[in-house]
């Protein structure tokens, strides 16, 4: 057997009563029969107790250390000597008992001795403590011990008690004695005897380890298998059974059964591994029988794909807590053989298996280790940055983590950071953009992680302001920008804080397409630099450019108080930063309706203003804009004459500016509305003639024509009402004025100049229907009032026809007046027709009343044709009358001369049959408008078609109603 195994087999319990059996033989001497039966229970007292001195077999696990690889590895070579070396282990002690006087006392009970059993134990013992005496001995004096006597002595007991109990027990101490007197041959064969006949023996679990030991020295690694297999598979809680996994394992691996020998050599692990994994909380003797184990691994997977082979192994034979140990074996088996990528894929491959493991920070920091090692600084990086990303402080691998594993971590956390931002950062520099704008924003992460992950290291500040630069040179301005204000900001006091808070207002303006969000962060950044950095000297150029970009957002009540802080800073800024403070406090006093301050501010700028200095006139203009709009105030305030007095005051101050246009059209406005209004006239008549092609100027004629209503001065507004009508481009306006003009002309008592106006509008605007109408009743109405029936009359007409062919624009005053009006030249015709008499020649006379007649009716007709009660009534009965006038004309006629009396009897017969029909008509008519009445309708001309009809038919019509309904009809 190979002296590494021998060294793994090392160790001997003595029998724990020895000394107490002795003590037994002293006191019983004297006394024979007691002390043989005392001996005998002290003799199964000690065999009861485990008195055997059985091989303990701790293991300490220096076992047969694999070698670097499988050809390194060589055979068990057989040894000089026993096989199975029985030194004492470290903490055991050889009982302290005189051997040969305690034989001595056995010897003597064995004289005495009768009983068969009594005697089998007593020459046990004997032979048990001569096997104890040449121990001893040979512990003393290697080598120069014979064990030939103990041998005979075992041999003896077995020929002469093959039935014994306990032969078990003679068969594996007679096997120790050949072991020791260097015949393992013989050892291993009385093993095999063990095995084999009692196979219920307490040292049959040692007997296979030995057979496997005696096969294992003598190279014969399949017997020395299954004498292991047979350990570890039937005895389990035997005190073998780690031992025997882990020869197991070895005599598989001698056979290059690899997953085989694995699955011993993790089943050992599963044995040995203390609950937190940790090698070196183990006893010295695990520890290394561990360590073997996980050396034999790393070899044998070394052969079979590395860590991919781990992580197969282990997902055929299950996860285990402790397999990052095997990676860990095997990675540094190949930092040995410098195979560094292939010691860095190791500590990879577990990570990437097991990537919430406990110890996968540690892996990866192996893997930076083997490259450090190996020469790659490249590699290193990459895995420093892997280290980085994966455990980050802010990650959820360190969230996990507990303290042990943080402390462990943080300082590499610290430096690699540290180093990868440096990195990034240099060679971002050594480049140009934009191939180094990758490298410029991995460096500002890098910076950037350093910050949120030890926020209290000193070095803070100073890695935000290169996190800030980095961003900036890599274009990225609005993080560069945020990056930038966080350092001066949170670290006032630092040195580079004014300088980091300026570089975020040039990077501010370096970007062209603010957003207003933006625009208002940029300002803020402004104000901010200024008031905490106020002791800097270019506060007060941050504060103008703060004010006036609040003033162009129209943040006016910050841009105000900006710009009055500007006017009063100390030290003295300079003209120029105060000029632009006051004309930024006068536009945003302006826009914030402050206009009183506003004029004193531009008063303060126009007074600091240089003469000849372009700005003047701008400043003027907003000083005029300023009182302008105080007037506007007070306007709108309620009080016009104190708006007035403003507006007043820019066309005295300001004559020339642009806005004394508005000023003095806006006094006059305000005298009107104060009652001022010769003031206001006054006013407006100037600007139209001082600005005729203002666009105010084309309203203030409509504006004097009501001043001039409001001043009842008729003839100055029909005036005015002329102006507009020539001047007016749009076809309404010239209407409404003209109309218009005719009725004020009118009330001017100017009938000529409203008769002309009248006659214009009448023939000019036959649209709308209802203003023509009216005009043409107001010309009807004149020409009656001055007696001219005939243009009168004409106008009648006009209105009749106008409404005739209005078609659906006619209305029902329209055809109020239409009725009226043809009403009218009805009558006429009927004044006519009764104004010609029947006389001789009858004949003439009466055509020319049948003319009449002819013309009147169809008046009449024409007017029943409007439908208006009011008018019908009146036609009606003036028809009925029409044809009771021509009977009683007829019958009413001059009668021809020289007519005798029969002649004359004939015509009168003759007129009444003329004069008869038409009579009979006329009743016809009245009757038809009398029995309107019927209906409930009543008025004077129904009232007197009942007169008329109670003198032509008073048997009849005599009667009268008690009262009907008196219609008027529409006017």
């Amino acid at each position: 057997m190979s002296a590494p195994v021998m060294h793994a087999l090392a160790g001997r319990r003595p029998c724990a009563d020895a000394r107490g059996a002795e003590a037994e033989v002293f006191k019983l001497r004297g006394n024979s029969r007691v002390a043989l039966q005392r001996l005998a229970l002290a003799a199964a007292l000690c065999s009861l107790g485990g008195c055997s001195w059985v091989w303990d077999f701790n293991l300490p696990g220096s076992g047969p250390p694999p070698e670097p690889t499988l050809a390194d590895l060589k055979p068990a070579e057989e040894t000089e000597g026993p096989i199975l070396p029985y030194e004492p282990g470290e903490e055991e002690q050889v009982p302290e008992v005189d051997l040969a006087q305690l034989e001595q006392y056995y010897r003597e009970v064995l004289v005495v001795a009768e009983d068969p059993e009594l005697r089998f134990e007593v020459r046990r013992r004997l032979a048990d403590l001569q096997m104890m005496a040449n121990e001893a001995q040979g512990a003393e004096e290697p080598g120069a011990v014979s064990y030939a006597g103990v041998i005979e002595s075992y041999e003896s007991l077995l020929r002469e008690y093959p039935e014994a109990a306990g032969s078990d027990q003679l068969v594996y101490q007679m096997a120790r004695a050949y072991d020791m007197e260097g015949r393992g041959d013989r050892a291993v064969a009385l093993m095999e005897q063990l095995s084999e006949e009692y196979p219920e023996s307490e040292h049959l679990a040692e007997a296979e380890f030995r057979k496997g030991e005696a096969y294992f020295a003598a190279g014969n690694y399949l017997q020395a298998e299954l004498a292991y297999n047979r350990v570890v598979q039937t005895y389990d809680d035997n005190d073998y059974y780690a031992n025997g996994l882990y020869m197991l394992g070895w005599s598989r691996f001698k056979q290059d059964a690899w997953p085989e020998s694995a699955a011993a050599f993790v089943a050992t692990l599963d044995e040995l591994m203390p609950a937190d994994n940790r090698l070196e909380s183990m006893a010295r003797g695990d520890r290394e029988m561990a360590a073997d184990c996980l050396r034999a691994l790393a070899v044998m997977y070394s052969y079979q794909g590395g860590g991919d082979a781990i992580a197969a192994g282990f997902r055929q034979m299950g996860e285990r807590p402790y397999q990052h140990l095997v990676y860990l074996a095997l990675g540094e088996l190949y930092l040995e053989q410098e195979r560094y990528q292939d010691s860095a894929s190791t500590f990879a491959g577990f990570i990437a298996e097991h990537p919430e493991s406990p110890v996968a920070h540690e892996f990866q920091w192996q893997a930076i280790r083997v490259y450090e090692a190996g020469g790659f600084p490249e590699k290193v990086i990459e895995a420093k940055a892997d280290y980085v990303a994966s455990y980050s402080v802010l990650g959820p691998y360190w969230a996990a983590a507990d303290d042990t594993q943080r402390d462990i971590m943080r300082p590499r956390l610290q430096e690699y950071v540290d180093q990868l931002a440096r990195y990034h950062h240099e060679l971002a520099q050594a480049g140009e953009l934009p191939a180094a704008r990758d490298d410029y924003f991995a460096a500002a992460d890098y910076y950037g992680l350093y910050v949120d992950s030890f926020p209290e290291d000193e070095t803070v500040p100073e890695k935000m302001f290169l996190m800030a630069e980095a961003r900036e040179a890599g274009g990225d301005l609005r993080q560069a920008i945020a990056d930038y204000q966080r350092m001066a900001y949170r670290f006032t006091n630092h040195g580079q804080a004014p300088e980091a808070a300026y570089a975020a207002l040039l990077a501010y303006d370096r970007l062209d397409d603010l957003s207003a969000e933006e625009q208002a962060e940029q300002v803020d950044s402004q104000l901010r630099f200024a008031y905490t950095f106020a002791w800097d000297e270019r506060a007060p150029v941050v504060l103008g450019r703060a004010a006036a970009s609040l003033l162009a957002a129209q943040d006016y009540p910050r841009a105000v108080d900006a710009a009055t802080d500007l006017t009063q800073w100390q030290p003295y800024p300079g003209d120029e930063l105060v000029i632009g403070a006051w004309r930024v406090l006068g536009h945003g006093q302006f826009e914030s309706a402050n206009y009183a301050q506003a004029e004193h501010a531009y008063g303060q700028l126009l007074a600091r203003l240089p003469a000849g200095d372009a700005r003047r006139a701008d400043a003027q203009e907003q000083l005029a804009a300023s009182i302008y709009r105080q007037g506007e105030a007070a306007s709108a305030s309620g009080d016009p004459l104190l708006a007035a007095g403003h507006y007043a005051r820019v066309i005295e101050l300001a004559p020339t500016a642009e806005i004394r246009r508005n000023a003095q059209y806006d006094a006059a406005t305000s005298y009107r509305a104060a009652g001022e209004l010769d003031s206001a006239n006054a006013l407006l008549v100037d600007f139209r003639q001082r600005f005729p092609d203002n666009a105010l100027s084309a309203g203030i004629g409509a504006i004097l024509v009501e001043n001039y209503e409001a001043q009842s001065d008729w003839q100055s507004a029909a005036r005015e009402l002329d102006r507009i009508h020539a001047d007016a481009a749009d076809p309404e306006v010239q209407r409404e004025s003209l109309y218009l003009a005719a009725d004020y002309y009118l009330r001017a008592g100017d009938e000529a100049r409203a008769i002309e106006r009248l006659r214009s509008y009448a023939h000019g605007w036959p649209q709308p229907l209802a203003p023509r109408m009216e005009a043409m009743l107001t010309l009807a109405d004149l020409y009656g009032t001055s007696g001219e029936t005939d243009k009168r009359q004409y106008w009648l007409n006009a209105m009749a026809d106008a409404h005739d062919s209005a078609g659906a624009q006619a209305t029902d005053r329209s055809r109020y007046l239409a009725a009226s009006a043809v009403s009218e030249l009805a009558d006429d015709a009927y004044a006519g027709y009764t104004a010609i008499a029947l006389v001789q020649p009858l004949e003439q006379s009466l055509r020319r009343k049948r003319d009449a007649l002819r013309e009147t009716v169809d008046a009449y007709e024409r007017v029943n044709d409007y439908g208006l009660q009011e008018f019908g009534t009146r036609a009606t009965f003036r028809l009925g009358e029409v044809y009771r006038e021509l009977s009683s004309g007829l019958m009413d006629s001059e009668r021809p001369a020289q007519l005798d009396a029969l002649a004359l009897e004939q015509y009168e017969l003759l007129l009444e049959e003329q004069a008869f029909p038409f009579e009979e008509k006329a009743v016809a008519i009245h009757a038809a408008n009398a029995e309107r009445a019927w209906d409930g309708l009543y008025d004077e001309w129904i009232e007197g078609s009942f007169a008329v009809l109670g003198e032509l038919q008073p048997a009849r019509w005599g009667k009268r109603e008690s009262r009907v309904e008196y219609s008027r009809g529409i006017r």
